[in-house]
């Protein structure tokens, strides 16, 4: 997505959203990163009213989403999952994916899947750092433009 696209607003009135950021405490530094260009572009759309709720990790991700979708217009999911040696991050990776799906066909308040599933901490961090591909900007603009093609 070219940054141009990123910094064209799709909405007015943003000021008005109540979005949720629900986010995890493994891999705590990229997440950081991603949850500090999230909120930095909400604040650039004149968003103020942001709720925030940590989960451990991302398999908690989904219930904590959850949680914040029923005071929210919108949820962020944010997380990182990196590959290992074991099956592991296969059945985690997979099975928080396919609950924050879930969550958006039970409701009409939408949940993105910021989750980055990585092969190293390297590519983790070049995804999520703002210098870099920004992700959390990129994913904070996909809740806010899925939020105008459901209520705009």
């Amino acid at each position: 997505m070219s940054d141009h696209t990123l910094n064209t607003p799709i909405l007015e009135n943003c000021e008005n959203l109540t979005i949720g950021i629900a986010f995890t405490l493994w891999n705590e530094e990229i997440v950081s990163m991603l949850k500090n260009s999230a909120e930095e572009y909400f604040a650039s759309c004149g968003i103020t009213n942001i709720l925030s709720l940590e989960a451990m990790g991302a398999w908690e991700l989904v219930q904590a989403s959850k949680k914040l979708q029923k005071s929210c217009d919108g949820v962020l999911a944010l997380g990182t999952v990196i590959r290992g040696d074991t099956y592991h991050f296969e059945l985690i990776a997979n099975s928080a994916s396919h609950g924050l799906m879930e969550l958006n066909i039970a409701s009409d308040t939408p949940v993105t899947m910021g989750i980055l599933t990585t092969d190293s901490q390297a590519q983790a961090e070049e995804r999520a750092n703002p210098s870099k591909l920004n992700k959390g900007k990129e994913l904070a603009f996909t809740l806010l433009h899925t939020i105008k093609q459901l209520h705009g």
